[in-house]
């Protein structure tokens, strides 16, 4: 339907006249455009012009969200990126962001033709003078295949470019060498690169995926950007210098955009910065072939023709079938072709059956070709319908009929590298070995043993013991996670202290299962409501979220309403960061409970988020009549008891509260579904309340603290849990600054937010120097309202602070890390942390959260003091937040320490101490076998060993292969777990990223290859020793029995089969023809059943 569309469109006059003027290189302004129809015609005016990229001068992020629907139905796989501002403030100018940076050279890679796509410039960015064209070009590098260069040659090139060498690429503007391969990942790359040298000639250029590591496309060549300017770049050009012969550059509502470049050039004064003046922007636009599109007509661009396009909004129904279907029979009956827009296939194939029933001709056009003289119906995203005055068609659009919005939600094309953090083992980290407890891990050492070469991982002990671990036994080793700033202690060697107190833990664990899986039996035998099915007007109530869900929110959903359709309470944590989309997920739940009659209470910890939570659901559920009250101390006396009542008496729906919900006078009618926000944020007496009111009813749990997934796994089988992993795809990402303390700076962030009508936090953690900074920001800034805020004020007060900060009658908030963690402030946009130094990291990428939440572009100064140097763990943890992006390995490092809090608050106190004593992987794992082990009748359940090869063979990784002991242990942990049919994957991904192994390399991939068909027969061990090759079967064998028996009788002479405790196949190496390990890879999968 799309193209027919675009085909009408452009087929009229005024759009075919603005095109005939600009191929004469004339400019036109058309007016009488808005919404959809303007995007539309746009769209319908590129394909007329057979123009490349489109790049719209828009006034604000509010035009790009309006476009950007419209131009993802029309274009889905299209590029579309938005010009950033540098915005960097006057003190910063050699501060970098990657990630704005990164969309920069993104969109002037479109706007310079290399790609066609679609690129939105706001004012900000338009009067921003660029690096000239010529100058941004010679510092690129460009490389291709055959060419010869030295490999020192383009490192070296690399560096002076500004991007940072590294063991591994997993961000913009990183680059890693092993052997005769490059890793890197160029500022104007959607993904990041390899190339392979052969001698000095570049052999390979190819794309990877940042998760895989694997090569996804081969290229033939490679244009790097730089990070920074290898010349000094003058800065005078404009924008437009950098379009390519058939890129499209549309002005969109000049008027406003005009008001606000007037606005912001003169802001831009007051801080002397370098700036085009609107006026000459206007005289530079004239001097083009100049587009501009408005609703309204304008007396901007005066020297152009100025056309009115004869169109206009159609009825907005809200619901009214009745009207609808009088209406568009009348259409037909007058010869005007109505076509109808609905947001799915189904919807349309529903209101087209519903049309014919009605004795309206109507055809889908999911399922039919388009028709005359009757209602077209197709599906798509689009907004709003419209009319030509003089043309023989219309659009209607589900918005149009129903009154429903659904923002379309773009996907960004990097998911990031998955967390890594149990298995991603440097030299200098403490590990955790299962027999011998703590230790540090040295490196990887390669030993001589009877001949043959083998590396061993070097472990150092208490009392500077050491231990060297086979590398075949890696999987009994696991890298200590605890939380961050904690050193372990280093156990001694010979396991006694260990075992001490892995039994501890073992114990308290126990308890802890035990307490999980009485709960969760309780409640498969506890009589609970089962709900109805969905109905139609739950499926409506879904229909007008304005945003596409996710697919975890879709999944945690889908979980949720299962559990509330079976006849027992259900009893559910939904984990997920602050706009991840819980709220909706748990509305969705609510409204579902509240059809079937059932009354549902939202329990949360402050009145801040009371507050907050009483305007989400009365925006998502009043319009469907839903009766919401709110109980806490913001609330009159008078209206509490009123509430009360009437929430006793049934005309209640949904009551909001906090711990006053819990006191004994909050009586129900007929209570359904508990929704707790932050339980762990209650105290002891509280919870004990929550306990009694769970019972018998359906309770949703709440938590904006992650949790791990190997947790999740763990606890799967005794607790219901659904995560929200999936962050929000449309949020700018947020600039961020690392600088010496400087007021100036201060003064210029404060007053940057205010100028935009914006809020700060500002943190600083003593307590004691509050007061005395909130006088130096008034004094600095005279006129801004700050309020204080901290751990040690009274409740009230501290939410009267939080509250006021909220609302909007305080413009900053100045206090200590309490930043409420749920807490969502969509115009605080500048974040100040001060002493920045002294936070951990996952710390900082907390705070730095709290902003960026809105369309807006947000800030995040991190501040350290002024002539202090800093500590070698303090510097690098600032780099990391400065260069951090959620790609990045500064985000998995705060990650883990976010889900390891998030742990302790999900299983207790007591259980973070043993976390932390015996190391989180260790923990997960005892927790899952003491869970496997209670559920299967206190059967010990333990985990299949490995199976145990002793060949002598020279079976390692020389260094002269691969030289990063990380890569090293990360192929030998790959080499141990591979599975039996993934052989040949393994090798392919090894040529890939490392290069032609060596003889030994491909030895030990043999190795494994043995070792994945051992463990699917359950073979505990090969030996090969004085002759002899010694097989031993475990009792439980999936060996095929008929096939090992014929392969014993057909070689009998030379082989026997001994049967006992295990079963041990022996048989004489000088009897074969070939090498032990040929004969191993050729005939034992030929014992797999």
């Amino acid at each position: 339907m799309k193209k027919r569309l675009l085909e009408r469109i452009a087929a009229i006059k005024e759009l075919q006249d603005a095109a005939a003027l600009y191929k004469n290189k004339k400019g036109c302004v058309l007016t009488g455009l808005n919404g959809t129809i303007k995007a539309l015609y746009l769209c319908a005016l590129k394909e007329t012009l057979r123009a490349g990229t489109l790049v719209l001068l828009v006034s604000g992020r509010d035009a790009v969200r309006e476009y950007r629907q419209t131009f993802g139905y029309l274009y889905p796989d299209m590029p579309m990126q938005e010009f950033y501002p540098t915005n960097l403030p006057r003190v910063l100018a050699d501060s970098r962001n990657l990630e704005i940076q990164a969309g920069r050279a993104a969109a002037l890679r479109l706007i310079a033709g290399e790609e066609k796509g679609i690129v939105f410039v706001t004012a900000e960015a338009l009067l921003q003078k660029q690096a000239r064209p010529s100058d941004l070009s010679q510092n690129c590098l460009e490389i291709a295949i055959g060419e010869t260069l030295e490999q020192q040659t383009f490192i070296e090139t690399l560096a002076s470019m500004g991007y940072e060498r590294t063991d591994e690429v997993d961000t913009i503007g990183q680059f890693s060498v092993r052997g005769g391969i490059i890793d890197l990942f160029p500022l104007n790359s959607q993904d990041p690169v390899r190339v392979e040298w052969f001698d000095a000639d570049i052999d390979g250029i190819r794309s990877f995926d940042m998760e895989t590591k694997r090569s996804l496309e081969n290229e033939d060549r490679l244009k790097i950007v730089p990070l920074k300017a290898k010349t000094e770049e003058v800065f005078d050009a404009y924008l437009r210098e950098y379009g390519a012969a058939d890129t499209l550059f549309v002005t969109d509502e000049p008027m406003q955009l005009k008001e606000m470049l007037d606005r912001l050039y003169k802001e831009g004064q007051e801080y002397k910065e370098e700036l085009w003046s609107p006026d000459k922007i206007w005289e530079m636009e004239e001097k083009q072939p100049l587009l501009a599109v408005a609703g309204l007509d304008t007396n901007c661009f005066s020297t152009v023709q100025h056309m009115q396009v004869p169109v206009r909004k159609v009825t907005s129904y809200n619901r009214s079938i009745d009207r609808l279907i009088e209406d568009l029979q009348n259409l037909l009956d007058e010869g005007i072709r109505p076509y109808i827009m609905m947001s799915t296939a189904l919807k349309a194939r529903g209101i087209t059956e519903s049309l014919q029933q009605r004795g309206v001709a109507a055809v889908c056009l999911a399922d039919a070709p388009e028709e005359e003289h009757k209602v077209n119906v197709g599906f798509g995203e689009l907004f709003s319908g419209f009319r030509f005055w003089n043309e023989d068609w219309l659009l209607l659009t589900e918005n149009d009929i129903y009154g429903l919005q659904r923002r379309h939600r773009f996907k960004s094309k990097h998911k990031g590298a998955q967390l890594q953090y149990f298995t991603d083992i440097r030299g200098g980290d403490y590990v955790v070995h299962d027999v011998h407890g703590i230790g540090r891990y040295i490196g990887v050492e390669t030993i001589l043993v009877d001949g043959m070469h083998r590396d061993y991982l070097l472990l150092q002990y208490a009392g500077n013991d050491r231990l060297y671990v086979p590398v075949d036994q890696v999987g009994m080793l696991h890298k200590y996670v605890g939380s961050e700033g904690i050193t372990p202690k280093l156990s001694k060697m010979g396991g006694a202290e260990w075992k001490r107190m892995k039994t501890k833990a073992s114990t308290a664990i126990t308890q802890l299962a035990e307490e999980l899986i009485r709960l969760y039996a309780l409640r498969k035998i506890t009589n609970g409501y089962a709900y109805s099915p969905d109905s139609d007007l739950q499926r409506e109530f879904e229909e007008r979220f304005p945003f596409e869900e996710t697919p975890d929110q879709l999944k945690a959903i889908a979980e949720i309403k299962a559990d509330m359709e079976k006849p027992i309470p259900m009893d559910r944590l939904l984990c997920g960061d602050v706009g991840y989309g819980k709220t909706e997920v748990a509305l969705r739940a609510a409204f579902k409970a509240i059809l079937d009659g059932k009354q549902v209470a939202l329990l949360v910890p402050t009145t801040v988020l009371a507050q907050q939570h009483l305007l989400t659901c009365r925006e998502r559920l009043e319009p469907f009549g839903v009766r919401i009250a709110m109980i806490s101390r913001f609330v009159s006396n008078k209206e509490v008891h009123a509430a009360l009542k009437k929430l006793e008496q049934g005309d209640i729906d949904l009551v909001i509260g906090t711990h006053r919900l819990l006191q004994a006078d909050v009586l129900f009618h007929d209570l359904g579904l508990l929704i707790i926000d932050e339980e762990q944020r209650f105290g002891v007496a509280q919870k004990e309340k929550i306990k009694q009111w769970k019972q018998g009813i359906d309770v949703l749990a709440l938590s904006a603290t992650p949790i791990p997934r190997t947790l999740h796994m763990a606890l799967v089988s005794s607790r219901d849990m659904s995560l929200i992993e999936s962050p929000p795809e449309d949020r700018l990402p947020v600039e961020t600054y690392v600088a010496e303390y400087d007021e100036g700076m201060i003064k210029e962030a404060l007053e940057r937010e205010l100028r935009r009508g914006g809020r700060i936090y500002y943190i600083h953690n003593r307590v004691s120097g509050l007061p005395l900074l909130a006088e130096r920001l008034r004094k600095l800034v005279p006129g801004i309202n700050v309020r204080v805020g901290h751990g040690q004020m009274s409740e009230d007060r501290l939410e009267d602070a939080m509250m006021a900060f909220y609302e909007g009658s305080c413009d900053v908030l100045l206090c200590t890390t309490i930043v409420e963690n749920g807490l969502d402030v969509p115009l605080a946009n500048t974040i100040i942390i001060d002493g920045a130094e002294n936070f951990g990291l996952s710390q900082l990428y907390q705070m730095r959260g709290r902003v960026g939440r809105s369309s807006r572009l947000a800030y995040a100064y991190f501040m350290y003091k002024r002539n202090r140097s800093l500590s070698e763990v303090a510097s690098k943890r600032l780099q990391a937040i400065r260069d951090f992006t959620e790609l990045g390995a500064g985000f998995k490092i705060a990650m883990r320490d976010l889900e390891i809090r998030g742990a302790g608050n999900l299983l207790g106190p007591q259980q973070h101490g043993y976390i932390a004593g015996i190391g989180f992987a260790a923990y997960c794992d005892l927790l899952e076998q003491t869970i496997k082990r209670l559920q299967n009748g206190s059967m010990a359940v333990t985990p299949e060993p490995d199976p145990i090869l002793e060949i002598p063979l020279n079976a390692y990784i020389p260094d002269s292969y691969i030289a990063n002991p990380r890569y090293k242990l990360e192929l030998y942990r790959r080499f141990v777990d591979l599975a039996w049919g993934e052989e040949e994957d393994l090798m392919d991904e090894i040529i890939d990223r490392f290069g032609t192994p060596p003889e030994e390399v491909e030895l030990l991939w043999r190795l494994a290859k043995v070792r994945a068909v051992c463990r699917k027969l359950k073979i505990r061990r090969i030996s090969v020793r004085s002759g002899l090759i010694r097989v031993a079967f475990a009792k439980d064998s999936g060996v095929n029995g008929a096939a090992l028996v014929r392969m014993v009788e057909r070689n009998s002479r030379y082989m026997k089969l001994e049967p006992g405790r295990e079963t041990v196949l022996f048989f004489r190496t000088a009897s074969l023809e070939i090498e032990p390990l040929d004969w191993l890879e050729k005939n034992l999968s030929k014992l797999i059943k």
